[in-house]
């Protein structure tokens, strides 16, 4: 039988400017590649090929190269291996990673789904920060699943890293992800929404016209250059240790734009030295429920923010890329600079814009010198390249939840054991990248009651021996109260978790019995009123306290009314509620308790949205601390269906953000200015309590819409977003008349 080997070969233009570039990864020392790989549990041989039945989690492995639970960092591997493309889906590439103890798997890449019938090469690349030792076989470990039929497999290896590596990783996810978002088409009405461009002089014959628009307000395919805007000087102000966004937009006119690459050098001093750096971001547009033509429209939307790579523009539509400065306090120097972002497609002459930026005379506080706090909620864990991600953008706190992760459980004889090491691994990545706290959800949502309650549940279940079925019969013999089987097993579960914590440095872990519980006084089809979720949450935190005494305890406090009553239990007190009760944050803060505020994203959400509310909003109520729900829990990279809350995506190589996440990072930029303001201020004894009054007045005023509901809008937005723009100024000229 004759097979056709199909190969891709693509040409990318791969631009690394400086900036938070992605990681270099080499082959690792030590192992001689390529090198074996063994099918494992799920493959048939047959006429000299493997196959794998639909739906089967098929295994492949090598033997461990590295000692511990890792490989060094910065080393990666390469699966390479050869299949027959008969299927209508994409295969999923997944890797034993440790992230997690519900699903230590974590997916790496996805491949085929055209069905062209050709056999093709795939390469899925696996750093360090993605393997765990699989034990007690000591290998590294591939998963193998297609969904659309039987996957054939002919050859498997292991491979060094190629120079393009990333590139082509970046490419095939954006192709792959097109390819299956076919099955749903934008609606006309989205086109009706294009504005008509406004090209003064020459470039309204230029085919290729680079445009200048506020970060904030989204460059989207059927944008188009405005009064002002084609050609117009990008400007921006920062501080010396800060990052700051600029947004571009490509505009084609009147013909096809292809192969649109763009560069930009760093911004430098008389002598050649760098003092900020441009990482050039291009949008990928992805098809999601529409935000324009809500409902069940579909409209396509600047989700992901990739490294630069060449990209196309129909006539007559848009591009949005994202310039991401970043200033190092130790080679910042004050003053105003300026370079040039140029930009050229297939056939056309280059142009560029000037970029001009002002290096300001002062630092802002880090999170950690302003006493603030930000998480998102993750499922499962994170590899610590992203972690290291996450700090720079200002997050120092992640928000873990025990139904995806916790020490392994086990009975032994009369009481049980904990096996500690994914969480170890983590915790010390965690530690190394800056993440100094962590809030633990012991439980899920009250509503799945008894169920959620994870950690009574897990433990009746291991000592018990209770099936889930066995644990509701338990639960609800009195559900106002925890099993007293189960009670004690708690307090010593909490007094081993306090222990090991202490012993192996853990960064601060606080814990919560489980989340919302202001829900106690709602009302379920299934459950009727959940007036026993009150007492069971007050018993837990007892319980908790018990075994470890000095533990923070936090709350998710949904509703003032119901919500208020859990004060005496926690320590932080979390809310989404300040609006049914504007004395809120004080009356939490006479009760001498921490208050933090939370809110909200899904894979659409808008950046401006995130600045208002985490930054000016919450700043207003003087909150130390956020958790975001949630960071990455969706459908990764195809998010047209489900429920979808995530503002960033990990590949093997980086992190990828959505514009939300520059709105975040910029959020809590201004609220470590407004911190920096206020020490200065201190510092120098300058009263700014008037200045500051009338500021926190104003942003509550221009609250629109959004916020109507806790439980499903539960976001804010300012009626005017480009005011963002002068309360920030305001607040810099303050800082800067002080100094």
């Amino acid at each position: 039988m004759r097979f056709i080997l199909k190969i891709d070969l693509l040409i990318f233009l791969v631009l690394f400017p400086a900036g938070l570039p992605a990681a270099e990864f080499t082959a690792p020392a030590g192992l001689k590649l390529p090198a074996e790989v063994t099918p494992g549990s799920g493959w048939q041989k047959r006429e000299g090929v493997w196959a794998t039945a639909q739906s089967a989690r098929a295994v492949l492995e090598a033997p461990a190269w590295w000692p511990g639970d890792r490989p060094a960092p910065g080393s990666m591997v390469v699966l390479e291996l050869e299949y027959l493309d008969n299927l209508s889906r994409p295969v999923r590439a997944e890797v034993y990673s440790g992230l997690g103890t519900d699903n230590p798997w974590s997916e790496l890449h996805r491949f085929g789904g055209t069905a062209d019938g050709t056999w093709k090469k795939a390469r899925v690349p696996a750093p360090a920060d993605f393997i765990f030792l699989q034990q007690p076989e000591k290998t590294l470990r591939f998963r193998l699943i297609s969904d659309s039929g039987e996957l054939q497999v002919r050859a498997f290896k292991l491979t060094a890293p190629l120079p393009d590596e990333e590139a082509r990783y970046n490419a095939e996810t954006r192709a792959w992800v097109a390819r299956v978002q076919q099955r749903a088409d934008v609606d006309p009405s989205y086109l009706k929404l294009a504005q008509s461009p406004v090209l003064p002089g020459d470039w309204a014959s230029a085919p290729l016209v680079p445009f200048s628009r506020n970060w904030m307000d989204l460059v989207l395919p059927i944008s188009a250059p405005q009064a002002g805007e084609a050609g117009a000087t990008l400007k921006a102000r920062m501080f010396r240790n800060e990052l700051e966004t600029v947004q571009l937009g490509v505009y084609a006119n009147s013909r096809d734009l292809k192969n649109v690459r763009i560069s930009a050098e760093p911004l430098r001093d008389n002598a050649g030295k760098t003092v900020a750096s441009v990482t050039v971001r291009v949008a990928e547009y992805s098809k999601v429920r529409a935000i324009h033509l809500p409902n069940y429209f579909v409209e396509p939307f600047p989700q992901r923010l990739w490294p630069a790579y060449p990209f196309e523009v129909p006539a007559g539509r848009s591009h949005l890329v994202y310039l991401v400065l970043g200033t190092a306090e130790a080679s910042a120097k004050p003053g105003k600079y300026a370079t040039r972002i140029r930009l050229q497609a297939e056939g056309t002459a280059e142009v560029s814009l000037p970029l001009e930026v002002e290096i300001l005379p002062a630092r802002l506080l880090t999170m950690e010198e302003a006493g603030l706090k930000l998480g998102g909620c993750t499922t499962g864990l994170l590899p610590e390249f992203e972690l290291k991600f996450l700090h720079e953008y200002n997050h120092n706190m992640i928000n873990i939840w025990y139904a995806g992760v916790r020490p392994e459980l086990s009975r032994s004889g009369d009481s049980f054991a904990l096996d500690w090491r994914v969480m170890d691994n983590w915790m010390a990545a965690a530690k190394r990248q800056g993440i100094s706290d962590q809030v633990y959800f012991l439980g899920g949502n009250p509503y799945g009651f008894p169920r959620t309650m994870h950690l009574p549940r897990t433990l009746a279940e291991a000592m018990l021996g209770l099936d889930d079925r066995g644990w509701r019969e338990l639960s609800f013999k009195d559900p106002g109260h925890v099993p007293p089987q189960v009670a004690p097993l708690i307090v010593e579960w909490c007094r081993r978790f306090r222990a090991h914590a202490l012993e192996k440095g853990w960064p601060n872990v606080v814990l919560t019995p489980f989340d919302e519980p202001a829900k106690w006084h709602q009302y379920t089809s299934d459950l009727g009123m959940l007036y026993f979720i009150k007492s069971q949450f007050k018993e837990q935190v007892d319980l908790i306290r018990q075994g470890f005494p000095e533990a923070q305890i936090y709350g998710s406090i949904h509703h003032y009314y119901g919500g208020i009553d859990f004060l005496p239990d926690v320590d932080v007190f979390c809310t989404n509620a300040v609006a049914e009760n504007w004395g809120l944050p004080d009356e939490v803060r006479a009760g001498g308790k921490i208050l933090w505020q939370y809110s909200g994203t899904t894979d659409k959400s808008l950046p401006a949205v995130a600045r208002y509310t985490f930054g000016f909003y919450f700043a207003g109520h003087d909150s130390r601390g956020s958790l975001v729900w949630a960071y990455n829990w969706g459908n990764r990279f195809d998010t047209l269906d489900g429920e979808n809350w995530m503002y960033a995506w990990n590949t093997p190589f980086e992190v990828i953000p959505a514009p939300f996440m520059e709105g975040l990072r910029e959020a809590w930029d201004e609220r470590r200015l407004i911190e920096t303001l206020k020490q200065t201020a201190r510092e120098k004894n300058i009263d700014i309590s008037g200045f500051l009054s009338g500021l926190f007045t104003e942003i509550a005023q221009e609250r629109g819409k959004g916020g109507s509901s806790t439980l499903n809008d539960f976001w804010e937005r300012a009626k005017d977003e480009l005011i963002l723009e002068l309360w920030h100024d305001r607040l810099v000229e303050k800082l800067l008349e002080l100094r």
